[in-house]
């Protein structure tokens, strides 16, 4: 290419001569596009890499080139560039070099090449510019890289943002309690959920210390694990108890790790949870406690039923010998042996209570007429400087149960609270109409109940000792002032009627049972009074007895005969149905219920009465443990008396009768 000045031209300023005075071939080995302006800024010189970059070799000392041709530009933000604003004009009119200027060059086939920009003006000795040396240089590739960078940095910032986005929302709706604290024990930031879980704003829980809202109880274990982070362990678990507002405790689960001088905590609310544990631990040991009481009433009821019958012995000799003895010393040797039986049937009544295997004579009670009927009895088993207060409402709800084990009930919880009041005090008798949700008394009825309360002033019990108080032979009084059965037949009782006991107490207070009891809604039973006159035979009547301890049976055929009935005894079901299936004057058959063999006394009666329905059939057990379901036939207690064995004789015979004729009919 040339860049021959044409004849006649003017000489350029001395300046330009020096580079106008370079070889072509040397300025064209310059990798870089080069080119030299006159101080109008026309082109006087120039390289080939600059007419690579330009794409064609633009005329010298032509204004024209100046804003069309080589010289289409276009700055940094893609708008036309005119030669007035280019970066040589700026150089040649401020007479300032400018480096690094970007310059976006069009060729003629319309590519456009960014180019970077040094351009240096030329100044004569004076310092007036005369022209301007430019050199520039493609840079497409960074071009590129920068609009890659600028895109990644973009997209990076839409990520950041989208996450950070996505952190606060985290941040905002998450149930844990997120927050950033100091080991001075102050938050720094939290996020909504303390607010919402513990009713603090948030400036209240940073302005707190710690310690403030942490259950005192707590502090050591939440210390440990602060100092454990200090000391670098990486993450630390722990749980305690933050105070709510209202000031209830929530119990939360943390895990805790450290940076930069700072605590990261997450804390879990885990109160639910920790309530759920509890409850299920208590439901365990109630179920462990209530295999153990069943364990010991099945231990306890055994022993009873023997003790029944040696009892059914004693007694029953006894009142047989009242007719035979006359000297005084014998009958009052007699009413010693009758006494200690009576005791003795008092104690195998608490303890078949307890077990829930005594025989129950359950009728339908009021309880405000039964309990203040009481009132003598009670205020003899107290001492006279104990006030006994009774208030049963009329509007208390029937109740079915035995009387004589709800009076017994009654007379042993008066006893305790005698022997807990021994400088006096106050025992009240109250009842209560209720209504029971599941699992809202342990072990309680479902529905309408009957709340009986005995509640004294006395010494209470030491909480330790509450859950063993209804185990027999447990007593927290003296060896020679209890016998540990009294707590043992209410509950046995409340159990046995479809209810259950509850006891509180508070030492230096008081005690307080409840007997719950399900409503009635049968009508009160019609109390009669006992008739006390002999149940004597009516002309001929065979009784036949089936008893396998000998003893007892001839216990049985005595009473009997003083009654004025003749008498078959055997000793099994078997003998029984033999007796009967060769003789027609059996009038009624009293069988224990415990037999030897195949058929117990409940089968034998249920043969009986399939075989021969008109001979009445009367059961006697100390133990009802063999029955699965109320059973359908009178039942005896053991150890009976002579009236009460007369008059159940004479009901389950009069009742024959009357079956009869509708029979025949």
């Amino acid at each position: 290419m040339s860049n021959a000045e044409g004849p006649g031209a003017a000489l350029p300023p001395p300046e330009l001569q020096a580079f106008l005075a370079i070889e072509q071939g040397a300025l064209d080995a310059i990798p870089t596009g080069l080119c030299v302006c006159a101080e109008t800024g026309v082109l006087v010189r120039y390289n080939r890499r600059a007419v690579e970059l330009w794409g064609r070799a633009p005329r010298l000392r032509d204004p024209a080139e100046l804003d069309r041709g080589a010289f289409r530009r276009y700055g940094p933000d893609g708008n036309p560039l005119p030669f007035s604003s280019s970066p040589v004009a700026t150089a040649l009119r401020t007479g300032e070099a400018l480096l690094g200027a970007e310059v976006t060059i069009e060729r003629p086939d319309g590519l456009r090449v960014p180019v970077l920009m040094n351009v240096a003006p030329l100044k004569a000795a004076s310092g007036s510019v005369e022209g301007a040396v430019c050199s520039f240089q493609e840079f497409t590739e960074r071009k590129r890289a920068e609009e890659e960078l600028r895109t990644l940095s973009e997209q990076l910032g839409a990520e950041v943002e989208r996450r950070t986005l996505e952190r606060d929302r985290i941040w905002n709706v998450s149930e844990d309690l997120l927050a950033v604290g100091n080991f001075d024990g102050y938050f720094i930031s939290i996020n909504p959920a303390w607010t919402r879980l513990l009713g603090w704003s948030s400036d209240e829980i940073k302005s707190m210390h710690v310690s403030d809202l942490r259950h005192p109880d707590d502090a050591p274990h939440a210390e440990e694990g602060r100092a454990r982070l200090a000391r670098g362990v990486p993450t630390v678990r722990l749980e305690n108890r933050f105070r709510h507002k209202d000031g209830s405790w929530r119990w939360l689960q943390w895990t805790m790790t450290e940076n930069d001088g700072l605590l990261y905590v997450v804390g879990r609310h885990i109160t639910a949870e920790r309530e759920a544990a509890a409850a299920l631990e208590q439901a365990q040991r109630r179920a462990a406690h209530l295999q153990k009481m069943e364990a010991i009433g099945q231990l306890t009821g055994g022993i009873a039923h023997d003790f029944n019958n040696l009892l059914m012995i004693v007694s029953g000799h006894a009142e047989g010998l009242k007719n035979r003895l006359k000297d005084p010393k014998d009958l009052r040797a007699l009413q010693a042996i009758e006494m200690a039986a009576a005791r003795g049937e008092n104690l195998t009544r608490q303890m078949l209570s307890f077990s829930r295997t005594l025989p129950l004579d359950a009728t339908v009670i009021g309880l405000a007429d039964a309990v203040p009927a009481l009132r003598d009895v009670l205020a003899g088993s107290l001492n006279v400087n104990i006030e006994l207060v009774i208030d049963v409402p009329k509007t208390t709800w029937p109740v079915r149960a035995d009387k004589s084990e709800l009076e017994l009930a009654l007379v042993n919880l008066a006893v305790n609270a005698r022997d807990a009041m021994p400088d006096g005090g106050r025992l009240a008798i109250s009842a209560d109409n209720v209504e029971l949700h599941a699992g809202e008394i342990p072990g309680g009825p479902i529905g309408d109940a009957v709340a009986l309360n005995v509640a004294d002033t006395g010494s209470g019990i030491p909480p330790e000792l509450l859950p063993r108080v209804v185990e027999p032979f447990f007593t927290t009084k003296d060896p020679d002032k209890g016998t540990g059965l009294g707590l043992t037949q209410v509950y046995g009782f409340a159990r046995q009627s479809g209810g259950t006991v509850q006891i509180t107490s508070e030492v230096g207070r008081g005690t307080k049972v409840t007997i719950y009891l399900p409503r009635s809604r049968s009508a009160v039973a019609a109390s009669s009074p006992e008739d006390t006159a002999q149940y004597r035979a009516v002309g001929h009547q065979t009784i036949l007895v089936v008893e396998d301890n000998p003893d007892v049976r001839n216990v049985a055929v005595s009473l009997l005969e003083q009654l004025g009935y003749r008498t078959i005894a055997v000793e099994s079901s078997a003998a029984a149905l033999d007796v009967l299936s060769s003789r027609q004057d059996v009038s009624l058959v009293f069988s224990d219920v415990v037999l030897p063999g195949h058929i117990d006394g409940l089968a034998l009666a249920r043969e009986i009465a399939e075989r021969y329905a008109q001979v009445p059939v009367v059961l006697t057990t100390g133990y009802s443990k063999v029955f699965d379901t109320e059973p359908e036939l009178p039942v005896l207690r053991k150890p009976y008396q002579l009236p009460a064995l007369g008059r159940v004789i004479r009901d389950a015979l009069n009742s024959s009768r009357a079956r009869r004729p509708a029979l025949t009919n």
